[in-house]
């Protein structure tokens, strides 16, 4: 998340470069600052951004097992799961 001239944060985005799907980095929020609604406030605000740079359509990436349930807040802001994708971690020392 990143901070505005105006002093208001911001999610992290990536406007659309010569195409119409923008792209929400990162949308997080501080551990004691979950369950207020933050995120609630923010990924409108970084939706709308998007559109105004021209994007047609935000896509993100999360992943299922997420314990913070991020998932249950960007579908019931409209977005619908495309792929899930299966990530492997290998120490290796």
């Amino acid at each position: 998340m990143g901070e505005g001239a105006d002093g208001r944060h911001r999610p992290l985005l990536h406007p659309p470069p010569r195409r119409t799907v923008g792209e929400v980095e990162e949308l997080s929020v501080r551990a004691d600052r979950r369950r207020l609604g933050l995120g609630r406030t923010l990924l409108p605000d970084g939706l709308r951004s998007l559109r105004e740079q021209g994007a047609a359509t935000a896509q993100l990436y999360t992943g299922t097992a997420n314990p913070h349930r991020s998932y249950n807040l960007y579908e019931s802001a409209g977005f619908r799961r495309q792929n899930e994708y299966v990530r492997y971690r290998k120490p290796l020392a």
